[in-house]
């Protein structure tokens, strides 16, 4: 694919991505139908899963079905790497987990663990399929062409923490906006490298997605207190360089062999 049709691709799925959502908040900021209830709940998993529709919408633009159908099996049946879905599984489970004990010791204003609600389950497993098509299966594809494996991340990580606006915006989320964008982008190379080694299956990165969203909510990561946030952004930033460094040590590893 040459740098014209590249950026094409990246600027159709931005302007999607990015749009959608608006027109979810404006529908909710002027239509009390949409403020509550079913609508509501409904309007919310469409703005969750605007990256994934705007990877397939573009696809569709741009390539037909035809390309549609090669692009999902590419995301969902090629290359599927048990080793890199357990690692996708025990990486946020012990970066959440040490977090979250670290901050007990230090900050005891929540409980260790709490339950969630199976409306907060099911908004929780929509990560599953909501957005990693449209990150890491589209996106990351796209921009490791031009940028490589330290600026992808970086960009994506980026891109990703700023299309959550629109839920800051209608109040459904909030954290400290350094701290949010710094988390997203060290958790941005954790998602590069599992879906690098993956070859663009985004089964592992999906699981990491969900999982990290469970025990964020089980664990009460982001309520009360700042601290367990800093935390969590700087376990993760130690995570993030571990995982770059095996990451280009394999590139380099396998560069050598070949």
């Amino acid at each position: 694919m040459s740098n014209k049709n590249i950026k094409k691709y990246i600027a159709l799925f931005l302007i999607f991505a990015f749009g959608l959502p608006l027109i979810c908040v404006l529908l909710v900021k002027n239509f009390s139908i949409f403020q509550a209830g079913t609508l509501n709940f409904i309007l919310y998993g469409i703005e969750a899963m605007t990256p994934t529709l705007a990877a397939l919408i573009v696809t569709a633009i741009l390539g037909g079905s035809v390309r549609i159908r090669v692009f999902l099996k590419k995301c969902y049946f090629y290359n599927i790497k048990i080793h890199y879905i357990v690692l996708a599984v025990i990486l946020p489970v012990t970066v959440v987990t040490i977090t979250k004990l670290t901050s007990f010791i230090f900050v005891h204003d929540t409980p260790f663990i709490t339950g969630i609600t199976a409306k907060k389950l099911i908004v929780i497993m929509w990560a599953l399929f909501a957005e990693e098509i449209g990150w890491r299966g589209f996106l990351q594809e796209k921009l490791d062409k031009r940028y490589g494996h330290i600026a992808t991340p970086i960009l994506v990580g980026i891109i990703w923490a700023l299309w959550h606006y629109h839920f800051f915006w209608l109040g459904t989320m909030s954290a400290p906006l350094i701290l949010f964008l710094l988390g997203y982008i060290a958790d941005s190379f954790g998602y590069y490298w599992v879906t690098k080694k993956s070859e663009g299956n985004v089964i592992p990165v999906s699981l990491w997605h969900f999982i990290e969203n469970l025990f964020f909510n089980l664990f009460l990561i982001r309520h009360g207190s700042i601290v367990p946030y800093l935390i969590f952004v700087v376990y993760s930033t130690i995570m993030a360089i571990g995982v770059s460094m095996w990451g280009s040590f394999s590139i380099k590893n396998d560069s050598s062999i070949n």
